[in-house]
C-alpha cells in the first residue's frame, strides 16, 4: 500500500513515517505542505492512501482535498485527514468535519495526538473499500 503522509511539522512526518514502516507492507512517501503534496499527486498518482493535516500555512488541507476532486485522476485516491488538537469545543470540530465530508475524496478523519492502533485501524478499514 502506497501512502502520502502530508504535514508542516517535520516530526510528526518523521514519527508517522517510521511507526507505518514497521507496522506493515507500507511504501511511505511524505510531503510537508500541501502544494508539495498535490504536486506529488499530480506527477504520480498511484497511492492509495493520503494521511493529511488538515491546518498548513499555505495550501491547507482543505484546498489539497478540493484540488483532488477537481481532477479525474485524483478524485479516487482516499483521503484520511489528520487533525491537530484544537482550542474549540469536539462538537464544533466535528461539524467542521462535515464540511470535509461533501468531498468525495475524504474517507475518515482522526485527531491528533492518535492511538497507533486507532491510525492502523482506520488505514486497513479505507484500503478494504478500495
Amino acid at each position: 500500500m502506497k501512502i502520502l503522509i502530508v504535514d508542516n511539522n517535520v516530526s510528526t512526518v518523521t514519527t508517522l513515517s517510521a511507526l507505518l514502516a514497521d507496522e506493515g507492507p507500507f511504501e511511505i512517501e511524505v510531503a510537508y505542505g500541501g502544494q508539495e503534496c498535490l504536486d506529488k499527486l499530480n506527477v504520480s498518482p498511484d497511492y492509495d492512501l493520503v494521511l493529511l493535516d488538515i491546518m498548513m500555512p499555505g495550501v491547507s488541507g482543505m484546498k489539497v482535498c478540493e484540488e483532488m476532486v477537481k481532477d479525474s485522476k485524483l478524485r479516487n485516491i482516499p483521503v484520511l485527514l489528520m487533525s491537530s488538537a484544537m482550542p474549540i469545543p469536539p462538537d464544533e470540530f466535528h461539524d467542521s468535519l462535515e464540511k470535509y465530508g461533501d468531498l468525495v475524496v475524504v474517507k475518515g478523519a482522526i485527531e491528533k495526538p492518535f492511538i497507533m492502533k486507532e491510525l492502523l485501524a482506520k488505514i486497513h478499514q479505507i484500503s478494504k473499500k478500495i
